[in-house]
């Protein structure tokens, strides 16, 4: 399964600077670092991810560094867009910081 974001409410009904959306992420690397295989974890780190909100190729927005559950999932709460526009919301896997990879996108329309 390809690692997909869906923001809620759907896209071109978010007005900005009013509306708080969700991003819920599903379909990324699981991340099982439970008791049952605490012996090899520590060759096989926890996959870390991101989200980034881009508007007009500028950055305007970032999640915190964040991990998924045991089935690869995560659900950001919380976000409001600063202006109106088409923003792309990316999400990187960034397990190796000094190499982060763009794993999914979402295109959301925002209006004022």
């Amino acid at each position: 399964m390809a690692a997909a974001i869906t923001v809620t409410p759907a896209s071109g009904s978010i007005v900005s600077k009013k509306t708080v959306c969700t991003f819920a992420i599903a379909g990324t690397e699981a991340n099982d670092v439970s008791e049952f295989n605490a012996a090899i974890y520590p060759t096989e780190p926890e996959h870390r991810f991101v989200m980034t909100m881009v508007v007009g190729g500028v950055e305007v927005g970032r999640t915190q560094v964040f991990g998924t559950t045991p089935v690869g999932e995560f659900q950001f709460n919380g976000y409001i867009f600063p202006s109106a526009g088409t923003f792309t919301v990316q999400l990187y896997d960034v397990t190796v910081p000094a190499n982060p990879i763009a794993i999914s996108a979402a295109a959301t329309v925002v209006v004022s």
